[in-house]
């Protein structure tokens, strides 16, 4: 009978193991280049660590794009039934902004945790700042292509 030994709470490298970065970098991307690029990375960066919270981030990544999209609606909404002057509506825009860095923040504690393990039993980590630069450089003329110059788009994904 063979007996084997894991730890629950440690993470399992999948076959992208070598490309895990230290989840900060994903945060900046989030804050620094948008949620085009930064939610993704946070869904790739837990799947390549082998993350025992993958899922929780993985649902919580999801839910950050329909959620701004309830929030750009209700401050619309909000606008119309004139609750919300037009001059005071982009101060209650920058709450759409606070509640994706929020977002960016709890991925990153739920991430930094199974990386802390991951780096310390001797696990592959590569320096994400190239893509970082790159994104916060080149993302917005990227992101524009995309989208074809739709504000809708650019709130939500920027």
């Amino acid at each position: 009978m063979s007996a084997t030994y894991r730890i629950l709470d440690e993470p399992r490298p999948g076959t992208l193991g070598h490309l895990v970065v230290n989840p900060v970098f994903p945060l900046l991307s989030l804050m620094m280049g948008g949620a085009w690029l930064g939610v993704p990375w946070f869904i790739f960066n837990g799947f390549a660590m082998g993350s025992t919270t993958r899922r929780k981030e993985t649902a919580l990544a999801v839910l950050l794009v329909p959620m701004t999209l309830l929030l750009i609606l209700l401050l619309g909404t909000l606008v119309r039934l004139e609750v919300l002057t037009a001059a005071s509506a982009p101060y209650a825009g920058v709450g759409i902004t606070v509640w994706k860095l929020a977002v960016g923040y709890v991925l990153f504690n739920l991430q930094q945790r199974g990386f802390a393990l991951h780096e310390y039993y001797g696990g592959v980590v590569r320096n994400g700042a190239l893509v970082l630069v790159a994104s916060i450089f080149l993302g917005p003329r990227v992101l524009m292509a995309l989208i074809g110059g739709n504000r809708l788009l650019l709130t939500l994904l920027g």
